[in-house]
């Protein structure tokens, strides 16, 4: 609340002044009121008023007199004068004294409330230009780090701002703003933030190598070597390794850029934050800055041939990988799904959603059709939702291949011709399922006519005809029950009910229809 000071020798008009308005909904509080020169000036002094509205015609001291006598002792103070209509005249003599507003009797309250509505936002801006002058005036280097990462708004500010550096020995040659951002998948422990800064303060500060200062939620360093070669980002990175490791901790790192003058900070401070919030997309175990490449640029360029990045297709192929038990083909299956989803421009909610999608389905069939794993499904639901936690795209994909190694866990690949039993298995209990030989081979590394060849020595039959002979048993099945052709269809993996019927009659040699009446 700003505070203000009623002057008026009438009783009345101080009283209904008070009383006009609501001054509190405004932002003002009115802390008393004088009725004369004199005790106007003893009250200033007391109260320190932000505003003082005061009658310029008062007995004994006249309100010009008083508003001279308190502009001697306060050139910023805030002054409405209050006048009649025959003394307007006389009134407009005090714009010498930068009056802020005239007032006519009786007051107008629209009138008064528009003047505080222009002057709080004044005094508004003073109190923030009066804050920064504090903070450098205080010659603290801390704070005057923050001042100039929030920003120099005037050439007089950018000049004030040099002579405290020079006298806080900060007037170096150049300067790089590092933010460091320490993480813990629980949360940081208490005192852990703290502890991490004052061991900084060791390295940097007592080493004359730099500033550390908080700038929440990170820690800052204020380096006065800028970091210009890969080699020196290595060795600070392994400096502040070695101090995250004391407590556990992980974290991330990034250089704003060097500046030649400390009141440019703020372009350093914003490189660097723009660069923190998409910390994601980075390869980790290095210091990030503008020029780092992301993983998506580390990429290969997407085969102009391959097929459409589809989150269902690459969940049945994980399921396949895991079912078979090709732990090396389900790690590359997440790869390349994290891959697509990043040439795709996915956001990092968007990456962590999908990935849950594609390894949720995935696991979720797994589980269906192994009942070995069924005791483990609260493991393995609670290591799915534990996906959305990782700080970096690496840290996601390492999580999601440790969880499946886990789901595999006791589901050995086995040889060449264990693959091949897998594979009948697998069509035994997936039959209703799009299967295709060629999924199959893209899961298990192979060629897939080098697979079908292999199929067919053990089997006897091409894959596609073991696949309809599986499923044409199941339908035979499924009819004795007494269902119908078209649910019998669909419930075998066949999508078109005439394909079904011709599929029927070739290896049954009659129509299910006829097969059911008997």
């Amino acid at each position: 609340m700003y505070k203000v000071l009623l002057v008026d020798d009438e009783p009345m008009i101080r009283e209904g002044l008070r009383s006009l308005i609501d001054w509190e909904e405004f932002g003002y509080q009115v802390v008393d009121t004088a009725a004369n020169g004199r005790e106007a000036l003893e009250k200033h002094e007391q109260l320190r008023p932000d505003l003082m509205i005061i009658d310029i015609r008062m007995p004994g001291m006249d309100g010009l007199t008083l508003i001279g006598h308190l502009r001697e002792v306060n050139a910023n103070l805030h002054i409405l004068i209050l006048s009649g209509y025959a003394d307007f005249d006389y009134a407009k003599k005090a714009i010498q004294y930068q009056i802020d507003g005239y007032l006519l009797k009786p007051v107008d309250e629209d009138e008064l409330t528009g003047y505080l509505d222009r002057l709080r936002t004044v005094l508004a801006q003073e109190a923030e230009v009066n804050r920064r002058h504090s903070a450098m005036n205080e010659w603290n280097r801390e704070r005057l780090i923050q001042v100039c990462l929030e920003g120099i708004a005037t050439e007089e500010e950018a000049i004030q701002v040099r002579e405290a550096a020079r006298n806080a020995g900060l007037d170096w040659t150049d300067y790089d703003l590092l933010l460091v951002k320490l993480q813990a998948q629980e949360g940081l422990e208490t005192g852990a933030f703290a502890y991490i800064k004052r061991r900084f303060v060791t390295n940097l500060e007592d080493t004359g190598r730099g500033i550390v200062f908080y700038a929440e939620p990170y820690i800052g360093l204020l380096l006065k070597e800028p970091l210009r070669t890969d080699h020196q980002r290595s060795k600070l990175y392994q400096e502040i390794s070695d101090i995250a490791a004391e407590r556990e901790l992980a974290f991330t790192a990034v250089s704003g850029g060097a500046v030649a003058d400390i009141t440019e900070l703020v372009r350093s401070y914003a490189n660097a934050v723009r660069v923190m919030n998409m910390r994601f997309f980075y390869k980790e175990g290095q210091i990030l800055h503008e020029d780092t490449p992301s993983i998506e640029q580390l990429l290969p360029d997407p085969d102009s041939d391959s097929e459409p990045f589809d989150l269902d297709t690459m969940s049945d192929k994980l399921y396949f990988a895991l079912d078979i038990g090709n732990d090396k083909a389900a790690c590359e299956l997440v790869r390349e799904s994290g891959g697509s989803m990043l040439q795709a421009n996915y956001t990092e909610q968007e990456i962590k959603t999908g990935i849950v999608q594609l390894v949720t389905g995935a696991v979720g069939k797994l589980t269906l059709h192994r009942p070995e794993l069924q005791e483990r499904r609260h493991e393995l639901s609670n290591g799915i939702i534990e996906l959305y936690k990782p700080y970096s795209f690496q840290t996601l994909i390492e999580s999601v291949e440790a969880l499946l190694l886990r789901a595999m866990d006791g589901l050995d690949a086995g040889g060449t011709d264990k693959q091949i039993m897998k594979m009948i298995d697998l069509i035994q209990r997936n039959y209703q399922q799009p299967l295709k030989l060629e999924t199959l081979a893209d899961v298990l590394g192979y060629n897939s006519a080098y697979l079908g060849k292999l199929f067919k020595s053990t089997t006897g039959e091409y894959f596609n005809s073991y696949l309809d002979k599986v499923r044409i048993e199941k339908a035979k099945s499924f009819l004795e029950q007494g269902m119908k052709v078209y649910q019998v269809a669909e419930k075998v993996g066949y999508t078109n009910v005439d394909y079904f019927h011709s599929k029927f009659r070739k290896y049954v040699g009659e129509s299910p229809s006829a097969y059911k009446k008997k």
